[in-house]
């Protein structure tokens, strides 16, 4: 299994912190994976990666997705907010294309029942991959969206499309694999992966400080 993350930008932003955090927790719990960081040309190179993988500069949601479908072979592809707790690589020993995680008691109580998680069900923050065809299947969805959805957020709502197509083999996980805190002080010393997304960065650069 490799690990592979999407980062471009400039050196010295909260997003290069992230980044930085998300890194050392692989190499804490996984400290034999490959860890691949995707990126455009002129973006920072981050620290202790045993590859960077160069594509080209596309809308960052459309981006994401084109650099998930370069490969083949396992893969754990996660978002730069995301922290590995514990080994996953056992995940694999299951037969699936991919497999995402449940959001059940990851959501906030204004997120409940609201249309956006109706029509992302899953996550993007968290994904274990072994299709390169199921992101192919994502970059061609994603294209017909409007460009707006390929800037941003349009990459979670093509995978959740392609998913609910049903032509491929999709495991759903424990939400404890891409498990999103309720509060700063909520104990998730037991989930194998954290993922502090939206509002939930800033608690995770304050842990970091």
């Amino acid at each position: 299994m490799k690990v592979g993350f999407f980062h471009a930008g400039p050196s010295g932003t909260p997003h290069v912190l992230l980044a930085a955090q998300m890194i050392r927790s692989v190499r804490r719990q996984m400290p034999d994976v490959e860890i691949v960081q995707f990126t455009h040309a002129h973006s920072v190179t981050m620290a202790d990666v045993d590859r960077k993988v160069v594509r080209p500069t596309l809308p960052l949601a459309l981006a994401v997705l084109d650099a998930y479908a370069t490969f083949s072979g396992e893969w754990l592809y996660v978002d730069t907010d995301v922290l590995v707790q514990r080994d996953v690589r056992h995940v694999f020993d299951r037969s699936f294309d991919v497999a995402v995680a449940t959001r059940e008691g990851t959501l906030k109580d204004a997120e409940i029942g609201t249309k956006f998680m109706a029509r992302m069900p899953y996550n993007k923050g968290a994904v274990f991959s072994r299709s390169q065809a199921f992101w192919r299947a994502s970059v061609e969805t994603l294209k017909q969206a409007k460009p707006a959805r390929q800037a941003w957020m349009g990459d979670q709502q093509a995978m959740n499309d392609v998913i609910a197509a049903g032509m491929f083999h999709v495991e759903t996980l424990p939400a404890e694999y891409n498990y999103a805190p309720h509060s700063r002080t909520e104990d998730v010393s037991d989930k194998f992966l954290t993922h502090w997304k939206g509002s939930r960065k800033a608690w995770l650069l304050e842990r970091a400080a």
